[in-house]
């Protein structure tokens, strides 16, 4: 009888899944998706619980062969463009020899805007998600990508490259962030920050290919040059991960993408509100070692190819960091393991001054990339944590994301400010330590609020 009423509700379009209670909600926070489901005319449609990660909803495939191949098209995805942005240190150093009148902070607009961008655009991109998918957008994103570097082939002047390596590639990459990150977090949901991390540890290997390929076209070839070859590796690959990555909407499987939930009520919420806050502050302080680590080796005596190397071993530290944060997290909780990683990096920032010999720049870029590289992954994972309708998880990763972006244009400027007011390294890198550990602070006071101590260690 069961299987009769089961073909009679397909037959009919009408597809219900049944999903048993949630084990561990959060105590007078939202709703809980177990028991309130939002309904249409003809269907009824889970919300996915805003709890711990032993929280279940079985109708997330966390895993299957379609899933990982959306995780592999988002690491092909951020390790060439958000590799690029994160290997701007590359350009920062190149630059300061080329254009010897300008200060640092100045110079270091271009890669600011490039992740204010980025970070801003997720307040577009991330709702365009939600209602049409992945597909149009990153396309979109690669035709940007192949813009930025073909404008940036012919520049010759400063505004010339803010305009096409920092406007033009900032927007080519937050058409093609967001579309990724949000796939995963339909497929995923036990195993969602391993499988962030292994996507954003893409970024990582990005940052380790790129600085030591750009570097040495720098050494053999002209500029102009160096930008078009960067194109012909980059698209290909980026049109690869086009195809490999994809929403999850399949009928079949009874997905509904489309929210029955306002925006409104997506959106403004306190504790998601403090989240945004903690990230904000996090984000805007790990990002600023990344421009400055071969300026300061190379005042420091290291060579300028060596300089560079030194982003490239950061990034293979962030490798490793990105996909085992990820894994331990979906076992210790995200919410700890964020806090953790981020008394740690504010810890080993806290460490750079001392740092000025070669072997001892090599540790912390070593373990500063180890440390930082869990950082945006979870942050992403919290969010769709505590995210109770997936009909909106682009929206909410996209909001927190504009919210950081704000941070991430400031901190590099402001931190070049700093050196050129004081001619002082430290004063950077305690600037740097300090967001990073004030952010620490506010997530582990958001954890306690979510979830306190006595009702369950893993959240």
């Amino acid at each position: 009888m069961e299987d009769a009423q089961f073909a009679r509700d397909i037959a009919s379009g009408v597809c219900i899944i049944d999903i048993p209670p949630a084990q561990a909600p959060i105590p007078g926070g939202l709703e809980s998706p177990a028991t309130s489901v939002a309904t249409s005319e003809e269907t009824k449609v889970p919300q996915e619980p805003i709890v711990d990660a032993g929280g279940s909803d079985s109708s997330i495939p966390d895993g299957g062969l379609r899933a990982w191949l959306v995780v592999v098209g988002g690491f092909l995805d951020f390790a060439i463009a958000f590799g690029l942005v994160n290997s701007f240190g590359t350009f920062q150093a190149r630059y300061e020899t080329r254009w010897t009148w300008l200060s640092t902070s100045t110079i270091t607009w271009i890669g600011s805007v490039q992740l204010f961008i980025l970070f801003l655009g997720g307040a577009v991109v991330g709702p365009i998600y939600d209602k049409y998918g992945s597909r149009a957008l990153m396309f979109s994103g690669t035709a940007v990508c192949l813009l930025s570097f073909i404008c940036s082939s012919f520049a010759t002047h400063y505004y010339q490259y803010l305009l096409s390596q920092g406007i033009l590639l900032g927007i080519g990459n937050a058409l093609l962030f967001y579309p990724a990150t949000g796939a995963i977090s339909e497929w995923f949901n036990h195993k969602r920050g391993l499988a962030l991390g292994i996507a954003l540890s893409g970024s990582s290997v990005g940052g380790i290919f790129w600085p030591l390929i750009i570097n040495k076209l720098f050494t053999v070839l002209d500029a102009s040059w160096v930008h078009r070859i960067i194109a012909l590796i980059s698209i290909p690959i980026l049109l690869i991960a086009c195809f490999l990555v994809k929403e999850r909407n399949d009928t079949e499987d009874c997905q509904i993408k489309s929210s029955q939930r306002s925006i409104r009520s997506a959106v403004f919420e306190w504790r998601f509100f403090w989240l945004c806050l903690s990230l904000f502050f996090i984000y805007g302080g790990m990002l600023i070692p990344f421009y400055f680590i071969p300026l300061f080796a190379i005042q420091h005596g290291v060579g300028s190819t060596m300089a560079n190397s030194l982003l490239a071993i950061g990034y293979a530290g962030s490798f490793v960091g990105r996909v085992g944060s990820g894994w331990i997290a979906d076992r210790l909780g995200r919410f700890n393991v964020l806090f953790v990683m981020g008394v740690l990096t504010a810890g080993i920032t806290f460490c750079w001054v001392a740092m000025t010999t070669l072997s001892s720049m090599i540790a912390f870029t070593l373990l500063f990339g180890l440390f930082s590289g869990g950082l945006i992954p979870l942050g992403s994972a919290c969010v769709a944590q505590t995210t109770p309708d997936m009909g909106h998880i682009g929206l909410r990763i996209g909001f927190m994301m504009a919210f950081a972006s704000f941070s991430a244009l400031s901190g590099g400027p402001a931190s070049g400010a700093i050196k050129d007011a004081t001619t002082s390294w430290f004063s950077v890198q305690s600037f740097s330590a300090s967001l990073i550990l004030f952010g620490a602070m506010m997530i582990f006071g958001l954890r306690l609020w979510l979830q306190p101590l006595r009702e369950g260690s893993v959240f």
